[in-house]
């Protein structure tokens, strides 16, 4: 298999009118010394880690450039890490410890490079690895058990509910559900979704990953805070943060969310779960309140995000710049909303925020396109009457002129939720919450 692999990528990279190639010749010398090491690398194994040089220089260019200029570089990291992976688990090397790191290099490649042109070989090695090295062992014992569900506090930030429509409205019909918030409730096409049963198995999501996995990870109650972070753990250990009906999560001392991430892409098997409402196939023009809308520049023109976390997960009041179709599939998620003619009211984070360190820190302060901070400071789910209080003295427009304005609803596993780009929208979970997101 590795040998195999070895001449077929060698192969493609000596090959100039290969895609891949044409991308990563634009690396300039960093291209030729990758070649050569590959090369190197194919006829001694015991050279693998020459590879690592070029993941770590790919991951600088990477984290410097914009996405739309960093194509060569990601094709580099992917190509590193491949090759990485396959010499720790030649005929010269086959132990777990090495085949669970070539996995997790893997494993980086998708969710850090996106896997240029890669994505599919990179499954099939990942299943190789598997299959021939790792075996996906029982859990532990929890340690943990199901505390009762205390009381969340609810505040005054709205006034409105989000409307429940039935029947839904024609995808392709009359063009009024384009403009404002809607709610499906046990949406029919939704309820036949193997994921509203699957997902909610701690032992089913372990079990379509298989063993070795790594996933991106808040670290955090609010990414607005300072000691929020990111990080990449192990899906099994992540799965034991959260409460599952046939195992309670264990204790933990973080608070731990799987935000914004394609888990679909990374584990494939996931996509046949749910299937995709056709809302989002409508190509729909710009609404009355955001003109500036242009559809996700991807070939598909769709982004597919899941949202894994515990209770009392927050994402803080935001705005995105695409019609969002929200699914609820595992257990209940609370949805802030208002309108995008409040946003002088929301108090966002920018350049002009006195506090230096939200400025520096803080990855809601977009320091360098300040007109796109899209994050408010206002917490809209505050967790106690005082510190309710507390935000009415810090934020007194937005207590003022915003909740009049504002909906919220709790969703239930099946529904659907449906809103415009440009409208302000928060999030909390009520209990172990997975739902999927899909800009359009």
């Amino acid at each position: 298999m590795s040998l195999e692999f070895f001449d077929q990528l060698l192969a493609e990279l000596s090959d100039e009118s290969h895609p891949c190639t044409v991308d990563l010749r634009r690396c300039g010398s960093a291209y030729f010394e990758f070649y050569a090491a590959a090369r190197s690398l194919h006829d001694n194994v015991d050279s693998r880690t020459s590879m690592k040089p070029f993941i770590d220089r790919a991951y600088q260019e990477m984290s410097r450039l914009q996405p739309s200029e960093s194509l060569c570089w990601r094709r580099l990291y992917t190509d590193a890490c491949l090759l990485y992976a396959v010499s720790e688990v030649s005929d010269l090397v086959q132990d777990d410890a090495a085949a669970t790191e070539a996995v997790a290099f893997l494993d980086r490649a998708i969710i850090i490079s996106g896997a240029p042109g890669r994505l599919d070989s990179i499954h099939q090695l990942i299943k190789v690895i598997q299959d021939n090295h790792l075996t996906l062992k029982p859990l532990r014992a929890s340690s943990g058990h199901k505390q009762p569900l205390t009381h969340m506090y609810h505040s005054s930030a709205f006034s409105l509910s989000v409307p429940c429509i039935h029947p839904p409205p024609n995808a392709f019909g009359g063009r009024e559900w384009l403009q404002k918030p809607f709610v499906l409730q046990r949406h029919g096409y939704v309820q036949g979704w193997k994921a509203l049963n699957s997902w909610a198995s701690i032992d089913y999501l372990r079990s379509v990953a298989g063993a070795g996995r790594l996933v991106p990870v808040e670290v955090g109650k609010d990414y607005r805070t300072e000691e929020w972070t990111q990080r990449l753990m192990s899906w099994d250990c992540f799965l034991q943060s959260l409460d599952f009906p046939e195992h309670p999560a264990q204790p933990q001392n973080e608070v731990l969310y799987l935000a914004q991430h394609n888990l679909l892409m990374q584990f494939p098997a996931l996509e046949g779960d749910i299937g995709i409402p056709e809302y989002v196939y409508a190509c729909p023009d710009p609404p009355s309140c955001y003109p500036a809308y242009k559809p996700p520049g991807n070939t598909d023109g769709l982004i597919i995000n899941a949202w894994l976390g515990p209770r009392g997960t927050i994402s803080p009041a935001h705005t995105d710049p695409f019609f969002n179709c929200y699914a609820q599939v595992v257990g209940r998620k609370t949805v802030w909303l208002a309108p995008p003619d409040i946003s002088d009211l929301m108090y966002p984070f920018d350049t002009s925020t006195s506090d230096t360190a939200d400025q520096s820190c803080n990855p809601a302060a977009n320091v360098t396109e300040p007109s796109m901070c899209n994050t408010s400071r206002v917490d809209v789910f505050p967790d106690s009457p005082e510190a309710e209080k507390a935000s009415r003295d810090a934020f007194p427009d937005f207590w003022k002129g915003v909740p009049q304005k504002a909906m919220c609803m709790t969703l239930a596993p099946g529904d659907v939720l449906f809103f415009p780009p440009g409208w302000w929208h928060a999030m909390r979970s009520e209990e172990t919450s997975f739902s999927v997101s899909m800009w359009f």
